[in-house]
């Protein structure tokens, strides 16, 4: 049996609609979060914000919110030509795959050690 109850899904039209109640000085987000039983008012905040920027709410469910945060997560240019990076890059990587090369003969030296025991 379920400890706590399932959050509210709400629909695109509903989160449109509680967050006009709120820009046509309807309701309050207070109101707004105890009537219609909303998590949080960060919830309805961040609707408003879609709804200014987008003229509509934004259904992320299930994806990278890119809209909020453009710049998280690990940059996908892993294909990228050794020809089109700078000097720095060029040596930045260098220096990276060195690193990686000194752990991983550290991490065998220690493994080796540990079966000779």
């Amino acid at each position: 049996m379920r400890k706590t109850n399932k959050h509210k899904v709400f629909t695109i039209e509903e989160k449109n609609q509680l967050v006009l109640l709120y820009l046509d000085n309807h309701m309050g987000v207070m109101e707004i979060v105890r009537k219609y039983q909303l998590g949080n008012k960060s919830d309805l905040y961040k609707w408003i914000k879609q709804y200014r920027e987008h003229g509509t709410c934004v259904d992320l469910r299930g994806k990278a919110t890119k809209l909020e945060a453009p710049g998280k997560g690990r940059p996908r240019k892993y294909n990228e030509n050794l020809e089109d990076l700078t000097k720095e890059q060029l040596i930045e990587r260098l220096n990276l795959y060195r690193d990686i090369k000194k752990s991983l003969a550290y991490l065998n030296k220690q493994q080796q050690n540990k079966n000779t025991k």
